[in-house]
């Protein structure tokens, strides 16, 4: 994968991956070195430039965050909406440097009518515009949005020293589920408690299936019954983590380093390959998006994979 800096980055990019403050933090730094690149008085210095950013008084670094981004109203759009940003922005040159920067730090809450809206500007940006959209996985925006745009994934740096000592914990911070670790700690630990009962109760055979159908479906449904759709599915692809990262480590068995916090050990790699494409293909399927911004119903997406799944799961014992 080539590293995005300033000076190939893209003019509409879509940044996969955990939404992490360190993914945010991300953006705005390669926003920084654009608008530092591209500084109209080249007196100011890259500490300035930093400093007007991280104080939010860059005229040229344009941020929507929040759970929605909405168009507006049509007459006096107010600042944070899509029309204000059309309008009241993109038709004038940059002040402070020969570029500007927007950022969508959580671009799955961009609504319809300001999707549309920003179709063509995202298709036609103005000569060093830069569009950043930041989003778990880019199925999670439409079509039109993902065909426009260059599409990369952020994954953070790692340091050895500060991993948990606990395997499932240290787990969870490899396959980069920090961000649900630390937004929702109560039902992150309850579903790891839940994990770690099934996976010492499993037998590969159908006696597993309400114990997985428990740790798959049940439970992370249960815990975050509460919140909305959007954090349910975050709750759905969390508690599957474990089972695909243990699949994909019996698939490489000797050819790479074990990631998962269990082992299974007595799948046939064969069926091991085919129960992980379906994961894979469940995980998409959980992001898909219909009629305007609804998601798929999440117990049709489960139960559509989960009994193919659990035919080659007891079939392998």
């Amino acid at each position: 994968m080539v590293k995005i800096t300033a000076a190939n980055t893209p003019q509409t990019v879509i940044f996969e991956g955990d939404m992490l403050p360190e993914k945010a933090a991300y953006l705005k730094h390669l926003g920084r070195d654009i608008l530092f690149e591209h500084r109209r008085d080249k007196t100011d210095t890259e500490a300035f430039v930093s400093t007007l950013i991280h104080e939010g008084q860059h005229p040229d670094l344009i941020e929507f965050g929040g759970e929605s981004v909405l168009i507006g109203p049509e007459k006096d759009p107010q600042p944070g909406t899509v029309r204000h940003l059309l309008r009241k922005i993109l038709p004038y040159s940059p002040w402070k440097a020969t570029a500007r920067v927007v950022l969508f730090h959580n671009a799955q809450g961009i609504k319809d009518e300001a999707e549309t809206a920003l179709l063509k500007t995202l298709e036609e940006p103005m000569p060093n515009h830069y569009f950043f959209l930041s989003v778990q996985t880019a199925e999670m925006l439409k079509e039109t949005i993902r065909s426009r745009a260059v599409i990369t994934r952020f994954v953070p740096a790692l340091n050895e020293g500060n991993l948990p000592l606990d395997p499932w914990l240290r787990f969870y911070y490899l396959a980069h589920a920090r961000d649900f670790l630390s937004d929702f700690p109560d039902a992150a630990a309850n579903l790891t408690s839940v994990s770690r009962e099934v996976f010492d109760e499993l037998c590969y055979a159908s006696a597993d299936f309400s114990a997985l159908e428990k740790m798959l479906f049940i439970a992370p449904r249960k815990f975050m019954e509460k919140e909305s759709v959007s954090v349910q599915t975050r709750a759905l692809r969390f508690a599957v983590l474990p089972v695909l990262a243990a699949l994909r480590d019996r698939v490489t068995g000797g050819m790479t380093p074990p990631i998962a916090p269990v082992v299974l050990s007595r799948i046939p790699v064969e069926r091991a390959l085919k129960a992980a494409a379906l994961i894979e293909a469940y995980l998409r399927n959980l992001d898909v998006r219909i009629f305007g911004n609804r998601p798929l119903n999440q117990h049709a997406v489960f139960y559509s994979f989960f009994f193919r799944f659990f035919t080659l799961w007891a079939d392998g014992s």
